[in-house]
Parts: C-alpha cells; structure tokens; sequence
C-alpha cells in the first residue's frame, strides 16, 4: 500500500509538475515563434505552432544601432540597465543600516514604525502616483533618471528593510559587542561585519529590488515620458501604433528584454535562494 500510494504521489507530482512547466513556457515558446516568423505567415489560418519560416530579422533590426528602430530600442536597454542598477544600489544603500536599526535599536514606537513602513508594501503605486508626479514636476525630477530612480526607491525600500531586517535579527549580538570592544564603530560594523554575514540576504534582496526596477511600467510611464529617459516597458509598446502592430518585432524586443534579468537569477540562484530562506528561521 506504501507503495502505491509513494507511486501515486510521484505521478502526481510529474503531472503537476509538467503542467506548469507547459503553461510557464508555453508564452516564451510562442513569443519565439512569432519572433522568427515573417509577418505574412502570422495572418495564414490555422494558425501554426511551428514556424512556418524562420528568420533573424526582428532581433537584428534591434540590435544594429545604425537602424532607427535599433538605436530607440538600445537606448532603452540602457535607460533600463541605469534605472534598475541605481534603484538596487541607492535601496541597499538605505535599507541595510534602516534594517539594522530597527533589528538592534530599541526605541519607543519602533514596532509601530517597522509595522507602518512593512504595510506599505500593500499599497498600489497608482495610489500615490498624482501626488508624487506633481512633487516631481515642482522639483525638476520628471523625465530624468534619477527621478524615476527616487521614486523606484521608494516603493522597493520598505520589502528590502523586511528582507534585511529578518536576516539581522538571527544574528548573535555577541559577535556584535566584540567589535564594539575592539573600537569598531556602528558604521564600520554594518560595513565589515554585518554586511558579509547577510551577504545572502543582500543577495536576494538586490535581486529582487533590480527585478521589480527592471519590469517596473507604470512608474517610468509616467517619470520618463521622453525617449532620452524611457526604459524597454516604455520603448517595447511604442512598436505598436495605432494602424499597424509589428508583432514580430514586439516579441523579439520581449525575448531580448528577459535576458539580463534571467540571467542574473541563473548566476545568482543559489545565493537568491539561501537569503529567501536563511532569514525565516531564527
């Protein structure tokens, strides 16, 4: 009967597990497929699952900057690549003394603030996205980069000060009180010590500050309204007009735009999921 029943749990998993193997790949499969395609093959019925032609048009119409399309979409990966690596280093910047604070310092009202600052999480960016675009445009931040990078810092510092914070607290605070002793100040500490010892916290926080900078839309939507600022959410719509819609075009600049944050979770996946897990248990 164990065995059965081991037999059973095994089918099941194999049938679960290729089921949302298929409905994760299937979008990139067919995104693929469209991206290799000429346009006229897409308009044949029924529809066909395989390429009907293949041809690397698409990618080298956005990969050759001497072509129009090319240069917008290569300014938008590195519009992209500036934006999400400066909202991970100014959120990490932060978070890391922020979290250590509220991990060692004991103040009056700190739970109620750790609690207020952990429950914005929660709330909808378009929520407070009128009033932060009106404090943009009086300060001179809207269509610069560094105004889009604040207001990215913003809605990832408070789920970065959680991540960090619960990695802190499993540390001894002997480790800390021997630093102390040797002269080591609270700069020095966070620095030299406190940072290597979460370094998988930091890891997986960084991860997850670039991955939500790097697929952000609506927040550079709105901060980046000009070509010189736009990131590739922006730029990758823009293919579409309102009479014509290369669709080719559009998947091939999708399949493009998931390659660095892919392959940044592929590097980093075994530090990303130690640092999700190592600050759960204490």
């Amino acid at each position: 009967m164990r065995e059965r029943g081991a037999a059973r749990r095994r089918t099941m998993q194999v049938v679960v597990g290729a089921f949302v193997g298929t409905w994760s790949l299937l979008p990139i499969y067919w995104a693929v497929v469209v991206a290799v395609s000429q346009p006229s093959d897409l308009t044949i019925r029924p529809v066909s699952l395989v390429p009907r032609s293949f041809s690397l048009e698409n990618f080298a119409t956005l990969l050759l900057s001497s072509n129009p399309t090319g240069a917008v979409y290569l300014r938008g990966v590195t519009n992209s690549v500036i934006q999400a690596a400066g909202t991970t280093v100014v959120t990490l910047l932060i978070a890391l003394p922020a979290s250590y604070a509220f991990a060692r310092v004991r103040f009056r009202g700190s739970t109620v603030v750790l609690a207020i600052i952990t429950a914005t999480i929660a709330i909808p960016v378009y929520l407070v996205l009128i009033p932060l675009f009106q404090l943009g445009a009086a300060t001179g931040q809207l269509n610069t980069h560094q105004g889009v990078i604040l207001v990215l810092v913003s809605a990832s510092l408070p789920l970065a000060v959680w991540i960090l914070r619960s990695h802190i607290a499993t540390l001894p605070q002997d480790i800390e009180s021997a630093a102390r002793l040797d002269g080591a100040s609270t700069f020095v500490m966070i620095r030299s010590i406190i940072g290597p010892l979460i370094a998988p916290g930091l890891v997986a926080a960084a991860v997850i500050v670039f991955l939500a900078a790097w697929g952000a839309f609506l927040i550079p939507l709105v901060y980046a309204g000009t070509g010189g600022t736009q990131p590739l959410t922006v730029v990758i719509p823009t293919f579409a007009t309102q009479f014509v819609s290369n669709y080719g075009l559009q998947a091939a600049a999708g399949l493009l735009a998931v390659v660095p944050p892919l392959a940044l979770v592929l590097v980093l996946r075994r530090h990303l999921l130690a640092g999700l897990t190592a600050g759960a248990v204490k």
